[in-house]
């Protein structure tokens, strides 16, 4: 008699976390996600006054320093990417002013096929003379179809360049 009282002890003191992990709830749906990342070779931008590429004709030296965010499903058959995008910039010797205003664009890919792209603006405050400026955006949101097409594609993002700006970023001369 003691012996099964033991048995029985035991099996309750093991079945106690599979029942424990029944109450955990359905699992979770599966989401379809577009990796959100930084374009790194559009991830630099160096604003210039004139067509040199010496330090002192420097205006603006900025980067993109990443982004985080989140995605979590929205509606019966959608997904919501929410993202922050993260810069910082150095004001050039040349810079007149206590703001620059830099584009960078996000850009929704599939491959290499454009989707969708957008160009805004970021601008820099250098308060008080100050040499170094951070900015972050706003949450930005993209909705997808919860596919798994969606989790295939990705949105990027970086600046805008010009062709003198990518062809600096390039090591080109000018």
């Amino acid at each position: 008699m003691i012996r099964i009282a033991r048995t029985i002890a035991l099996m309750t003191i093991t079945a106690a976390p599979l029942a424990l992990a029944g109450c955990a709830g359905a699992p979770k749906p599966t989401l379809y996600c577009p990796e959100v990342a930084v374009l790194q070779q559009a991830n630099h931008i160096v604003r210039l006054n004139g067509d040199t590429d010496e330090l002192a004709a420097r205006i603006v030296d900025a980067r993109i320093t990443g982004v985080a965010g989140t995605c979590a499903k929205t509606g019966k058959s959608e997904v919501t990417v929410a993202f922050r995008i993260g810069f910082t910039a150095t004001r050039g010797p040349a810079a007149t002013g206590d703001t620059a205003t830099l584009p960078y664009f996000i850009a929704t890919t599939d491959g290499n096929r454009i989707i969708d792209k957008e160009v805004y603006s970021v601008t820099f405050h250098f308060k008080g003379g100050a040499e170094q400026a951070v900015a972050t955006t706003k949450r930005i949101r993209i909705e997808a179809p919860n596919v798994q097409r969606s989790a295939d594609q990705e949105v990027l993002v970086g600046f805008q360049l010009d062709r003198a700006e990518l062809a600096h970023e390039l090591g080109e001369t000018r």
